[in-house]
């Protein structure tokens, strides 16, 4: 089944980098997405960097990394001496590029990753020593220059402020084709809306083809990159820890890249076939 909406965000520029964020339920892919976004970019030749925001954590194992990353935000002695400063007051913008470097994975395409571990929920009014710290982290990775980003995020944005949301270039919500997606699709929308993220597009996962999933696509208002259909390959994936692109079809993920390099480059750049 074609997307039920085509595309139709004006581009002004061709930007050397892409800065993703894909969010949504838990359990609805998300991961998944990320996963074989970041294989098809990386594959393509792009320098691709993925960093787990969600509180799960599954993303380094779904890039194939088999060694455990550190959390950043357990790096307890490190963000006290970059964080914190005299008299109870904290460093909103510490040092953390060589943070970056050191606690990076590669998998075996060369993607870089990261897990950034728990925040404290609040918003912008949360000022304690492990968000400053972690944000400083997203703030570093988004702008970097002629990288391929993708966050791995929460249900919501939490991990992103105001100033750092400006450098993503797409907001993905990904969502089964329920009764609760248009819900799940709003409290997104007005999430990211109150953080400066101007761009909202869907992955629809999940798809069966019947009248409800249909009825539920007609009603998104929000443009739609692509339908991927329910598959069982991925709960294989899941179940035997084996990175989703290696078992799975990858046709659906092609044509989702395919259309972000449209959305944020203006043409299609990729030479995926």
């Amino acid at each position: 089944m074609k997307p039920a909406k085509y595309l139709n965000f004006v581009v002004c520029k061709l930007p050397k980098e892409m800065k993703l964020a894909i969010s949504g339920k838990g359990g609805v892919g998300k991961t998944t997405l990320a996963s074989v976004l970041a294989h098809l970019f990386a594959r393509d030749g792009y320098r691709v960097t993925a960093i787990d925001c969600d509180a799960a954590m599954n993303l380094p194992s779904a890039l194939g990394i088999k060694t455990k990353i550190k959390p950043l935000s357990e790096l307890k002695d490190l963000i006290e001496e970059r964080v914190v400063m005299p008299l109870g007051t904290y460093r909103l913008n510490p040092k953390v590029d060589d943070v970056f470097e050191l606690y990076s994975a590669y998998n075996e395409d060369g993607v870089r990753v990261l897990v950034l571990g728990t925040i404290e929920k609040g918003g912008e009014g949360c000022f304690c020593p492990e968000n400053a710290f972690l944000r400083a982290i997203l703030r570093h990775a988004i702008f970097r220059e002629k990288d391929v980003l993708i966050l791995d995020m929460e249900a919501g944005v939490e991990h992103l402020g105001r100033g750092t949301a400006r450098g993503v270039d797409l907001l993905i919500a990904v969502v089964e084709p329920g009764s609760r997606a248009i819900e799940t699709l709003e409290r997104i929308k007005k999430l990211s809306e109150d953080i400066g993220i101007e761009k909202l597009a869907v992955v629809v996962n999940k798809f069966i083809d019947n009248e409800m999933s249909r009825s539920v696509i007609s009603r998104i208002k929000y443009p739609i990159l692509g339908i991927i259909p329910y598959s069982e390959c991925f709960i294989k994936a899941d179940i035997e820890n084996i990175p989703p692109y290696k078992i799975c079809d990858l046709k659906p993920f092609i044509d989702i890249k395919n259309a972000l390099e449209k959305v944020v480059y203006g043409k299609n750049r990729g030479n995926t076939a």
